[in-house]
């Protein structure tokens, strides 16, 4: 035998249906992180070499390429191709590309000039605080993500060199950073024992220049 309730529990499950595929329709991406692979980037300038400390006092980004005008460059886009403007100027994080070199990061160790704009674009040219060494390029993290390339699946390794006192990357620039510096001092590109990440001042040799740079970081640790 037919019921009322029955019939108001039908309406109500069909509204339910339409209601789920209407909102399908239009997600709501408020509050959703970006895409991985929605999110380019790049640099303003070629060889890009970033020199840092864990206490955010050494060359800014803006000096990566011997001016004081450089920038890297993110655009961020939500899954239906439009820009995300409103990221936060934190939510960004640069890593070394591959697992056998490391970056010791700080909290909120670069963080971006502005908040992207309505195209989803911004620019990172001031500081970075860290530690490590990553010679053979350098990831981006927004909001939790890696960029990726066009593919969806292999990440987006920009030419970027990062070297720091801080050798040993544990953010911290003391003794057992000087005793790795020894090994490389007075090496010059193409010796044995020369080790690029004790070259801050980008000559090719590791010299009294480099040793008073670390020096002048001795001791330097993350503030925050």
């Amino acid at each position: 035998m037919w019921r009322p309730w029955r019939r108001s529990l039908i309406m109500v499950r069909t509204l339910l249906i339409l209601s789920g595929v209407f909102l399908g329709a239009f997600p709501a991406y408020a509050g959703e992180p970006p895409v991985g692979c929605d999110i380019d980037w790049g640099v303003s300038c070629y060889g890009m070499r970033i020199s840092i400390c864990p206490q955010g006092d050494f060359e800014l980004i803006s000096e990566g390429c011997w001016g004081d005008d450089d920038y890297i460059w993110v655009v961020a886009l939500n899954p239906n191709g439009d820009g995300r403007p409103g990221i936060p100027v934190t939510d960004f994080w640069l890593l070394a590309a591959y697992p056998d070199e490391e970056l010791c990061l700080c909290t909120n160790s670069v963080a971006a000039d502005s908040v992207t704009n309505s195209e989803g674009r911004t620019t990172l040219s001031g500081s970075f605080s860290g530690g490590g060494c990553a010679r053979r390029g350098l990831m981006l993290r927004v909001m939790g993500l890696i960029a990726l390339e066009p593919d969806c699946i292999n990440p987006a390794v920009r030419d970027i060199v990062i070297v720091s006192p801080d050798l040993n990357a544990d953010c911290l620039v003391n003794l057992s950073d000087l005793g790795i510096f020894g090994h490389s001092y007075n090496k010059d590109c193409g010796d044995s024992g020369y080790n690029d990440c004790c070259d801050y001042n980008d000559d090719c040799h590791c010299n009294l220049s480099d040793f008073a740079w670390l020096g002048e970081h001795y001791q330097h640790a993350c503030t925050q």
